[in-house]
């Protein structure tokens, strides 16, 4: 009733405003330590400067004191002891002179037209994140089209560490299993839920700030890496933002060949998961930004929320030669692994890529050596060319050995390191080589104790890094060849940045080079049991083609002769727009779909359930429950269960098969039932819809004899072992 009405919402005020303190401390901090930087680049550093310290410092504390509110008071007086430190000890300060004048609106958004999309973008995707993350409805709790499936392992995995305290934390659907998975995209809700905020304000407080940290370093950097290479960015920012976020093919071809009134059409808004950015049956695979990867990829969101900043950080530093940058993004890229291991990977090809950038702009131009267009036509038509070769190759009956596109991958990977160390040799500048020296030494001090201790235990498998072609483009019976796949799934995207590289100008190049090794490393080397998630590191790699893109589109391609050179008024809207409604389309349908997307995600019987196993239950139970991926035990009171679904434990790299096979045979087999719940300590056993429908279960009255029967209601049994 009312009491606990009270005690809800001081939780929540209590989860809230811790979060927000940790934010307040951080952009305390970047006003200290960036006074250069213009206001809304500093309010973006010290958001993701708090947020930083809330993935780490409570996790630090964790290890002795285990995930409780201790631990957090401690990380908190840590965190105001580090800035007040800075203040005190560093040099004279002035926080906050001229940096908060009364804002002028419109020449904001005149300086920066890309916010007129940004904004609205920003404020769909909030939308779609309290529509989709389990709204209470009629008792039962819901969700989108792409929440589906990820977010109940995430749910899982924030009520399982605030809970049960345990760390380093353990799945709670494979218990006695350490978790691998790089948690503290999750654990940094559970740090506001351990207050006694509700699951679903714990779940979104985080997300709506790395959004913000997203979408305004997505621009951010986008602008830098222009101003960087002696561009503009002010119109064509517009373009990139535009071609990054609402990333898609030609896959609304597939439902608009039929008419926009027939029902093939009309199904991208009703049919589960068949989206002209995510068709499976005609080999649709490049998945919208938006809808598949900030909104249920927690790790992607808290990855990306780090990763665009620090690559801010590390254009900034290279321009001020500041050793404050380098230590910065150092601090920020080291802790990364634990927050998306990918993102992590990433980066790391981007810096030894930009490490020879920084040296060839530090050497004088009479060593640089420029390819003819003729030479860049026929080096990119070679490697297209082989390319599609491979894939053809792949689908034939004497598809090439993994182990021999491993050594390709490995192969394009040292051909960047050996560019790395002989631009550091040819271009020698001593200042530059120090700081990246420094930056790399901060980030393994930081990293390979997380690295040892949690990525490579859990990628030793197999099912890890091994060589693949093409990722995700795997099915023999849908498999296409390279370049039909990615005309496809990119559509306008697939032929803009190879236009670029052949007849784009030497800025549009650079801007590419890195990202384009990431590409080729991510198209014959898997990282991961699931194929598709190489394009987490091809993502990134896409940010940086859509920027040289949209200025290929803005300025050379209106320049291409003096025939268009003299009607530049006229072509440039006309191409940017065609560009503009190709690239978008099938993404913009993909949207439409996602905000009115609604599943039952958990009964409202299985939620009452749940309400009543947190009141009498213990944090340490073990239940015996179904393995179905939408287990409200597991994901809504942060218990254990024996074994849970295996779409999020396969992909995770983990054995679970014996586990499974106990759990139907506790269920089905009365005679090995008792040694087996014996064996898994099982506290509970669960008999309602999913249970029945998952199992054969030949003596429900053998229970009531055996077991006390401590819950029963709307046909879902409990009993006690």
């Amino acid at each position: 009733g009312s009491e606990m009405c009270i005690r809800d919402s001081i939780g929540n005020v209590a989860g809230i405003s811790y979060f927000l303190a940790f934010q307040i401390l951080g952009i305390l901090l970047a006003l200290y330590l960036f006074q250069k930087e213009k206001t809304g680049t500093t309010l973006l550093f010290g958001s993701v400067f708090g947020s930083f310290a809330l993935h780490w410092l409570p996790t630090i504390y964790a290890f002795f004191f285990q995930f409780s509110v201790k631990a957090h008071l401690f990380a908190f007086i840590t965190f105001v002891a580090i800035i007040w430190a800075v203040l005190a000890f560093g040099k004279e300060h002035t926080l906050f002179k001229g940096r908060f004048k009364k804002p002028d609106i419109v020449a904001l958004f005149r300086e920066n037209p890309a916010l007129f999309l940004l904004l609205p973008l920003f404020i769909y995707t909030c939308y779609v994140l309290l529509h989709a993350t389990i709204p209470y409805i009629n008792g039962s709790l819901h969700s989108g089209q792409s929440t589906y499936g990820d977010m109940n392992m995430h749910l899982g995995f924030i009520t399982s560490i605030a809970k049960q305290k345990t760390f380093p934390p353990e799945y709670s659907i494979l218990p006695g299993t350490k978790l691998a998975y790089p948690f503290l995209s999750d654990s940094i809700s559970s740090s506001v839920y351990i207050w006694g905020t509700s699951l679903r304000t714990a779940y979104l407080l985080p997300m709506f700030f790395a959004l913000i940290q997203v979408f305004s370093g997505v621009y951010l950097l986008a602008k830098k890496i222009m101003q960087y290479f002696g561009g503009s960015i002010r119109g064509k920012s517009f373009l990139a933002i535009a071609l990054f976020f609402f990333n898609g093919g030609l896959g609304f071809y597939y439902f608009m060949n039929k008419g926009l009134f027939s029902e093939n059409f009309t199904r991208i808004f009703t049919a589960f998961y068949e989206t002209p950015t995510n068709y499976v049956q005609a080999n649709i695979q490049w998945h919208n930004i938006i809808c598949d990867m900030l909104i249920p990829q927690r790790a992607t969101l808290f990855g990306w929320a780090m990763l665009f900043p620090i690559l801010i950080l590390l254009y900034r530093a290279v321009e001020e030669k500041s050793t404050l940058y380098f230590a910065a993004a150092g601090v920020l890229a080291g802790g990364l692994p634990l927050i998306h291991t990918h993102s992590f990977l990433a980066l790391g090809v981007m810096c030894a890529g930009f490490v020879i950038l920084t040296m060839r702009k530090n050497a004088k131009e009479a060593k640089e050596f420029t390819i003819p267009v003729w030479g860049r036509f026929l080096l990119t038509a070679a490697s297209l060319f082989a390319l599609t070769y491979i894939s053809l190759r792949q689908k034939s009956g004497t598809p090439i050995e993994a182990n021999t596109l491993l050594i390709i991958g490995v192969l394009i990977a040292a051909v960047l390191v050996l560019g790395m160390l002989a631009s550091l040799i040819t271009s020698w500048e001593k200042q530059t080589a120090i700081h990246w020296g420094m930056f790399l030494g901060i980030v393994l001090v930081i990293a390979l104790p997380i690295l040892f201790t949690f990525t490579f235990k859990q990628a030793s498998g197999d099912n890890f890094v091994r060589g693949f072609f093409n990722w995700n483009n795997s099915n023999v019976e849908t498999m296409d060849n390279y370049i039909v796949f990615y005309l496809k799934n990119l559509g306008v995207m697939f032929i803009l940045p190879v236009l670029s590289l052949i007849f784009g100008t030497k800025k549009q190049r650079r801007i590419m080079m890195p990202a384009l090794f990431l590409w080729l490393i991510s198209e014959f080397v898997l990282f991961q049991p699931n194929p598709y998630d190489n394009n987490k590191l091809m993502l990134v790699s896409y940010f940086f083609f859509c920027v040289a893109s949209a200025d290929f589109v803005w300025d050379t391609a209106v320049n291409f002769c003096e025939f268009t050179k003299k009607r530049i008024h006229i072509l440039r809207p006309v191409l940017v727009t065609i560009v503009a409604i190709l690239s978008t389309l099938a993404a913009a349908l993909t949207m439409g779909r996602e905000a009115v997307a609604d599943y039952e995600l958990y009964s409202a019987d299985y939620v009452s359930l749940c309400k009543w196993v947190e009141k009498n239950t213990e944090p340490s139970d073990i239940f015996l429950t179904a393995n179905n991926h939408n287990n409200a035990i597991a994901s809504l009171t942060g218990r254990n269960i024996v074994c849970g679904s295996g779409s999020f434990l396969y992909f995770h790299g983990l054995d679970y098969a014996a586990q499974e096979a106990d759990v139907k045979t506790m269920y089905e087999n009365p005679e090995a039932r008792d040694s087996l719940l014996e064996k898994y300590n099982v506290t509970y056993i669960v008999i309602g819809p999913w249970e029945n429908g998952s199992y054969s279960i030949p003596d429900i009255n053998a229970f009531a004899e055996n077991y006390d029967c401590v819950y029963n209601k709307n046909g879902i049994l409990v009993f006690e072992v």
